[in-house]
C-alpha cells in the first residue's frame, strides 16, 4: 500500500475550480450567441434543443458528486478512527511495559515514546511523495527497533503470562500501523477527477449555451449554480486531504498519548532525584 500524495497545493485547486466552471459558463454562453447568429431559425422558442440532455447531464453530475462524496466522507472517518485507535494502542502498549522490571521494561518504554513522536504529522505538513517518503521512513526507522526491544524485556525471568500480555501490546501497535497506512491510502483517482470535472464543466457550459440561444442574458444565478459547485467539489478535495486543507484528520488523540507518555517516563527519574539527601 501507498500513502496518497498530493502534489498540487490545495489553494491552487481552490483556485482552479472558482476560475474554471464560471468561464465555461462564459464560454457556452459566448458559443451560443454565435450560434444564436448564424442560424437564429434553428433556435425558436418552440424548439430550443438540448433540455432533455442537460437535464440528463446534471442528475448523471448529482450521481456522481452523491457517491464521491460519500467516499471520501468515510474514508475521512477511516483515517480519524486510525489515529484515535493508534493512539491508544500506544498508550496500553506502554502501560503493559510498565509491568516488566524496570531494567527491561524502562528500554521498551523509551522505544514506543520515541515512535510515538514519530506518528504525529506536523501542523503544516503538505503530502508530497518526497515529505510522505521522509516521514515514512524516520516512522519505519523508530518502528524497527520495537520488536528488538520487545525480545531484550522478555527475559526467561518474566512469566509467561505477562510476556504474552506485553508482546501483544506491541503486535497491536504495529498493526495500527497498518491500519492507518491503509486509510491513508485511499484517495480520488485521476480519472475520476477528470469525470467530475469534466460533467461539471460540461453542465454549466450548457446552461450558459442555453441562456445565449433563448435570447437572454448571462444570469446571476449561472454564476451562483457554478459557485456552489465549486464549492461542492472543493469540499470532496478537501476530505481527500489529511493535512493541508481547510479540514485535517486531528493529531490531537496522538499527541495526548505522547505527552502522557512523556509525563510518565520522566515520574521515576524526578522521584529518585527528589528522594536524594
Amino acid at each position: 500500500m501507498s500513502i496518497a500524495s498530493h502534489p498540487i497545493p490545495f489553494w491552487l485547486i481552490v483556485l482552479i475550480f472558482l476560475l474554471a466552471l464560471p468561464a465555461c459558463a462564459f464560454a457556452g454562453f459566448r458559443f451560443g450567441r454565435f450560434e444564436l447568429r448564424r442560424a437564429p431559425a434553428l433556435f425558436a422558442a418552440d424548439k430550443l434543443p438540448g433540455e432533455a440532455s442537460l437535464g440528463a447531464l446534471l442528475a448523471l453530475l448529482g450521481l456522481l458528486l452523491g457517491f464521491t462524496f460519500s467516499a471520501v466522507l468515510s474514508w475521512r472517518e477511516a483515517s480519524v478512527s486510525a489515529v484515535v485507535e493508534e493512539a491508544a494502542a500506544l498508550g496500553t502498549a506502554f502501560l503493559r511495559a510498565d509491568l516488566l522490571p524496570e531494567g527491561t521494561g524502562r528500554p521498551l518504554q523509551a522505544a514506543l515514546l520515541d515512535y510515538g513522536r514519530t506518528r504525529i504529522v506536523p501542523t503544516g505538513f503538505r503530502a508530497t511523495r518526497e515529505s510522505i517518503d521522509a516521514f515514512v521512513s524516520r516512522s519505519t526507522e523508530a518502528q524497527a527497533a520495537l520488536w528488538p526491544a520487545t525480545m531484550a524485556a522478555l527475559t526467561p525471568e518474566v512469566a509467561a503470562p505477562l510476556a504474552t500480555y506485553v508482546s501483544g501490546g506491541i503486535t497491536e501497535v504495529l498493526d495500527a500501523h497498518t491500519r492507518r497506512v491503509a486509510a491513508a491510502s485511499k484517495t480520488i483517482t485521476s480519472g475520476i477527477w477528470m469525470l467530475l470535472t469534466f460533467a461539471a464543466g460540461s453542465g454549466v457550459f450548457i446552461i450558459g449555451n442555453r441562456a445565449a440561444l433563448q435570447g437572454r442574458r448571462l444570469s446571476w444565478r449561472t454564476l451562483v449554480f457554478s459557485l456552489v459547485l465549486t464549492a461542492v467539489l472543493v469540499t470532496i478535495e478537501d476530505l481527500s486531504r489529511g493535512s493541508d486543507g481547510f479540514t485535517r484528520v486531528p493529531q490531537t488523540p496522538l499527541v495526548a498519548a505522547v505527552a502522557d507518555m512523556e509525563a510518565a517516563f520522566e515520574a521515576p527519574a524526578l522521584a529518585s532525584v527528589s528522594a536524594r539527601p
